[in-house]
């Protein structure tokens, strides 16, 4: 149901993956049944390592051909960079899998300024979603994390322009980064018709609820598809302090948690 919220909790990262790998291949099918291809935006960090894995074995996966993989956010770097986001997704993903290269859309870095970059990103956007400048693309899935301040992609709760809705990419360049960043905006995130969050680690306990339960106002809880569906997968450390956190024993499955 659209702009419904679910919390599904697990009992560790490996089922949390397994789940979200069963859930990607749904959707990967719902898309390429609907639009005849499947359009998703990936993040960077650790979040995602454990899952990626388990994605990189679908060497065989009939749906790569019709999978198109952006990034949703990127460092200001080249890809061979430690820092690069392309760069982690391509070492644990993408090498391994039969994913035409014509289908991978990394945000160009090589350019003079992440002004430019940002420029470029968009008008890429443009061009493959063919929308109009007034609107926002609609990709089939967009995965997030949410770091220990509240941000989630390159929106950080200290950058004003995360609220502007006219805005499909933001060139960000704040005092406390050590590198510029590109990001999608709230208003492309938004518009997906699939969100999910990953939340690993008890390092992540209190943001969780921060943006769950207090839903204090961070980018991360401005997360909230206008016509899509939004999913937060936790394992039982990053949940550890919500008001509900309990596991389900029994393999892979997870307390859903309405919120």
């Amino acid at each position: 149901m659209a702009g419904e919220q679910k919390i599904l909790i697990f009992e560790n990262g490996f089922d949390l993956s397994n789940y979200m790998l069963n859930l990607w291949i749904e959707i990967a099918q719902e898309s390429v049944r609907r639009r005849n291809r499947f359009t998703v935006a990936l993040p960077g960090g650790r979040s995602p390592v454990e899952f990626y894995s388990r994605l990189s074995a679908l060497q065989e996966f009939d749906l790569w051909g019709r999978t198109h993989i952006f990034v949703g956010d990127e460092k200001f770097v080249p890809f061979d960079h430690e820092s690069s986001n392309f760069g982690m997704i391509k070492t644990d993903l993408l090498d391994y899998i039969s994913i035409p290269p014509a289908n991978i859309h990394p945000i160009a870095t090589g350019q003079k300024s992440v002004e430019l970059a940002a420029e470029q990103f968009k008008g890429e956007l443009m061009h493959f979603f063919e929308f109009k400048s007034a609107n926002a693309p609609q990709f089939d899935l967009i995965l997030l994390g949410a770091g220990t301040d509240g941000h989630t992609a390159s929106l950080f709760p200290d950058d004003e322009r995360i609220n502007d809705t006219n805005r499909v990419v933001l060139p960000v360049s704040l005092p406390h980064l050590k590198e510029e960043r590109i990001t999608l905006t709230l208003p492309v995130i938004n518009n997906a018709c699939h969100v999910v969050f990953l939340h690993l680690g008890a390092s992540k306990a209190d943001i969780i609820k921060a943006i769950i339960d207090d839903k204090k106002d961070l980018p991360a809880a401005k997360v909230r598809p206008t016509h899509g569906r939004l999913l937060h997968l936790l394992d039982k450390e990053a949940a550890r302090k919500l008001s509900i956190r309990e596991t389900c024993p029994h393999e892979g499955r997870a307390v859903v948690y309405e919120a």
